[in-house]
């Protein structure tokens, strides 16, 4: 099983995390946690939502832990899937959790959830490393046998499967930890949305899922940030601390207005003070100071006329090769592949938009092909 993270890891995570620990050792599941973020995308029923989407795990899995998809594909039964595991020797495998008889989640909720899948002369081995204390259980992780018959009885409506190859690591220690600086406005529209929806229950159900996501994350960089030399461990252990009240608090207030009781509002103020208290606790390089690190190597300037946003063409050793070179040595030392369309010079001439136009990129992933069947 993982030897370390399975606590901070959600169940996306952590089995990309197991099968990276098979290839490149145990502390590679720590680099997941490099970047820490709060970048909310439109969710479901007017929502927002920070939880990533299928494809962030894997360009995040290919950028962190040295794993690259070479197939996927939608499975409509368990022989199709022992199929392509016979194919590949080892699946990450993603399906509904209701029907997973080995999570607490089996018969009681729908959602998405991962495993790994191998064919041994004894039958089909699943193993799943996520480990997390729900309503209805505890969620431990381990190895399980199952007969083709008991496959296809957890895969009623299929899955999606995704084989995935080792590739090199261009570097074997552990990434230097980044915190993306939350958006004042953008934490604030995500609590309006949250505090102001009709459905409360609706709306405090989802949030509790929202912030366990975020003390995860948060538990899994702090980890990452201790492993590489914090000089705080007692202000970070103090701050995960807060933010497991946070997630208790929340779902209190969740199950008062599940019963039609009035629920405790403070929830929304603590989250905001915890998003802000992130950067002066872990107290990392933030986005904007790599950026400012870049910019004034290119130029040839000191760092804080950049960071004062001094305007790039002030500077005497500015031009338009110096904006190319910037950006490219941006996108090496950030992980990301800026959007062509991002790519004028309007957004190219200060720090705080080029801040603008980095954090909303995703993690740079290999443009090859992968095989997409079905």
């Amino acid at each position: 099983m993982i030897g370390v993270g399975a606590e901070q890891l959600d169940c996306m995570q952590v089995n990309l995390a197991l099968l990276a620990e098979r290839h490149h050792g145990v502390q590679r599941s720590l680099a997941l946690g490099a970047v820490l973020r709060f970048e909310p995308r439109e969710g479901d029923g007017g929502l927002p939502t920070i939880e990533p989407l299928q494809q962030d795990y894997l360009n995040a899995a290919e950028r962190w832990l040295g794993l690259r998809v070479v197939e996927c594909r939608d499975v409509g039964s368990a022989s199709e899937l022992l199929a392509l595991c016979d194919k590949h020797g080892c699946l990450y495998v993603v399906a509904d959790a209701f029907h997973l008889h080995w999570v607490p989640y089996f018969g009681h909720k729908h959602m998405e959830h991962s495993f790994l899948l191998e064919v041994r002369d004894e039958g089909v081995l699943i193993s799943d490393s996520y480990h997390n204390d729900t309503q209805w259980g505890p969620a431990r992780p381990g190895t399980w046998s199952l007969s083709a018959e008991q496959l296809a009885e957890a895969l009623p409506e299929g899955a999606r499967a995704f084989a995935l190859a080792p590739q090199v690591l261009p570097d074997d220690a552990l990434p230097e930890p980044l915190v993306l600086v939350a958006d004042p406005q953008g934490v604030n529209a995500y609590l309006r949305a949250y505090r102001e929806h009709p459905d409360q229950v609706e709306a405090l159900e989802r949030l509790t899922l929202e912030t366990w996501l975020m003390a995860r994350s948060r538990q899994l960089h702090a980890a990452l940030h201790l492993q590489v030399g914090a000089t705080d461990g007692e202000a970070i252990a103090e701050h995960l601390t807060q933010w497991r009240l946070l997630v208790e608090h929340t779902y209190l207030a969740y199950r008062r207005s599940l019963r039609g009781n009035s629920a405790p509002t403070a929830v929304f103020e603590r989250l905001a003070e915890l998003l802000v208290g992130d950067v002066r606790v872990f107290a990392v390089v933030t986005l904007r100071d790599r950026i400012a690190d870049v910019v004034a190597q290119v130029l040839d300037v000191t760092k804080a006329d950049i960071l004062a946003g001094t305007p790039f063409p002030s500077f005497a050793t500015f031009s338009s090769f110096r904006v190319v070179e910037i950006v490219e040595r941006l996108e090496d030392r950030l992980g990301v592949l800026f959007d062509p369309d991002d790519l004028v010079p309007e957004n190219l001439h200060c720090i705080d938009d080029l801040c603008r136009i980095a954090a909303r990129q995703p993690e740079e992933s290999s443009n090859e092909p992968v095989a997409q069947l079905d």
